[in-house]
């Protein structure tokens, strides 16, 4: 079985985990609701007002396993996940409309620097960091 996958941080191509991603299937740049926190070497997205910047891959079973590792998702045990796999509907983009999955942060955001627009590889740029 095949999913669509909404990535948004350090998976993106170009990224320092853009390997994990090798295999899929790229369907097209999007946004999604939310906000973005910066949580040290990666990004986070939360849930709440805004958009976040991304691309949207089609993986299959056993590559969304992988990834789950990757993100710390814990089956079974969303308390013990650092990120939790969870739909959510394309805001905007060749793709607006359609249920995506994605990793939502699970751990406390308290004193995460916010990412206001949403765009992590933009914001990396900005703080002069590489990811």
């Amino acid at each position: 079985m095949t999913h669509a996958l909404f990535i948004y941080g350090t998976l993106m191509p170009g990224l320092r985990l853009e390997a994990e991603m090798n295999g899929a299937r790229f369907l097209g740049a999007a946004q999604v609701p939310g906000r973005l926190v910066d949580v040290g070497r990666y990004p986070g997205l939360l849930h709440g007002e805004g958009v976040v910047t991304g691309e949207v891959y089609e993986v299959d079973d056993a590559h969304l396993a992988r990834l789950d590792v990757v993100e710390g998702l814990v089956p079974g045990n969303r308390a013990a996940s650092q990120y939790w796999r969870e739909e959510v509907t394309v805001a905007s983009g060749p793709l607006q409309g359609r249920r995506v999955q994605t990793y939502v942060y699970k751990q406390a955001a308290q004193g995460c620097i916010a990412i206001p627009h949403g765009d992590y590889r933009r914001y990396i740029r900005e703080v002069g960091r590489e990811s």
